[in-house]
């Protein structure tokens, strides 16, 4: 079967559109790894971590900009959650945040709509950035209370332009943390709104003639074996 090719693509993630600019052509659909590609995956594990938390920080940052706004009048909300115990076991850890979740669905009579990125302080223990889509408001004594674990602290994020880069900054900055090796990087609530993935021709030029307009927010090049020489641009329509 003949693969589809492109050299271009639009990821729209609400009010963000990103353009993608490829010295190589695309393929859609998945091409199965060699035998070969196996073992020096299996070699650079290293830079394959690497890879992991960049795609992570894509699909968190996406996943935000898809989802800001878009839950009636309810204002987003960006909680950090910690543990006043030196709690470092992940899994346990994980299974207080879903205990609490549940109390605040019962307390605000709502099934909430969030994206959570576990992360470990410096002496070990773990806490939470999450953020919550369609939280009503509630004061910061009440969530602590519901919380029940230790401090919180809410982090107003109202005149942020990107929430989506502002909340995947908090996946660890520079690198995988071994302790998350082989564990979710970050987990969401079930439903949640998807990016838009554009690889039509036609219809790529049709939204590149309206970001003329508009000013790029951020603009980049990048060049592997797998892309070529890649052009990278970033709008924001707000």
């Amino acid at each position: 079967m003949k693969l589809e090719g492109y050299n271009e693509r639009i990821i729209i993630s609400g009010n963000v559109i990103e353009y993608y600019s490829y010295g190589k052509t695309q393929y859609k659909g998945k091409r199965g790894r060699s035998g070969r590609d196996k073992v020096a995956e299996a070699c650079n594990k290293e830079k394959n971590r690497q890879v992991t938390l960049m795609r992570a920080k894509q699909a968190i940052m996406r996943t935000v900009n898809a989802n800001i706004g878009r839950y009636g009048d309810a204002t987003p909300k960006f909680v950090t959650l910690t543990f006043k115990d030196n709690l470092k076991e992940l899994e346990i850890a994980n299974n207080e945040f879903k205990k609490f979740k549940q109390r605040l669905q019962y307390k605000v009579k709502v099934d909430l709509a969030y994206i959570c990125v576990p992360e470990f302080q410096k002496r070990g223990a773990v806490h939470y950035h999450v953020i919550f889509f369609n939280l009503i408001y509630i004061d910061a004594m009440s969530l602590r209370e519901i919380w029940r674990n230790g401090f919180i602290k809410i982090n107003k994020i109202d005149n942020v332009v990107n929430v989506g880069v502002y909340v995947a900054k908090y996946l660890n900055k520079d690198k995988v943390d071994s302790r998350l090796v082989g564990k979710k990087c970050y987990f969401t609530s079930r439903g949640l709104y998807k990016s838009e993935v554009i690889e039509d021709a036609a219809l790529i030029n049709q939204i590149l003639d309206y970001v003329s307009g508009l000013k790029c927010t951020y603009e980049t090049e990048f060049e592997n074996e797998h892309v070529g020489l890649c052009l990278y641009k970033q709008y924001n329509t707000t």
